[in-house]
């Protein structure tokens, strides 16, 4: 009876293992949402976004900067209260432009990711359809840091660059 459990056991991890190599694929995901045509439209979009901030960026710097030199060449005409309120206006300036560069940051950021999510949709759609087109039923991520350790399935990056056309 021991035996014939045990026959029924190894039978069955044999035939689950074999079936398990051919469900299983990996694919680099970073790479497919680079080779999306979307990417380099989005990333052209933050592009365009992050130099229209530095250019507001920088004109408001320049302004402080300009406030800065004008202060300092009156500072000796000056009473000491009119420069220690200068000098305030300075400080709240220099706070104002620090915190327009988190904020421009954070923007960016979240543009980014308003951005790169329909893409990032668009690349698994694109990896479920060739997987269930060639019979996979996982795909594994090999991705830098995506915890992939090792990767001896099926690749599945050549059929989709040839889904993409490339």
């Amino acid at each position: 009876m021991k035996f014939k459990h045990l026959a029924f056991l190894l039978a069955f991890f044999i035939a689950t293992t074999l079936n398990a190599q051919g469900t299983v694929a990996h694919i680099n995901m970073e790479e497919v949402i680079n080779l999306m045509p979307q990417t380099s439209e989005a990333e052209a979009e933050l592009n365009r976004l992050r130099q229209a901030y530095q250019r507001d960026f920088e004109t408001s710097y320049r302004e402080y900067q300009a406030k800065f030199v004008k202060y300092e060449d009156e500072a000796s005409t000056l009473s000491p209260a009119e420069n220690e309120k200068r000098k305030s206006d300075l400080e709240l300036i220099e706070r104002n432009l620090a915190q327009t560069q988190q904020n421009i940051e954070k923007q960016i950021a979240e543009k980014r990711k308003l951005l790169f999510e329909p893409v990032k949709q668009q690349a698994r759609e694109l990896v479920t359809k060739v997987a269930d087109n060639l019979g996979f039923l996982y795909v594994l991520d090999s991705s830098k840091d995506a915890g992939l350790v090792m990767a001896k399935g099926k690749d599945l990056m050549p059929e989709v660059k040839r889904t993409l056309g490339m």
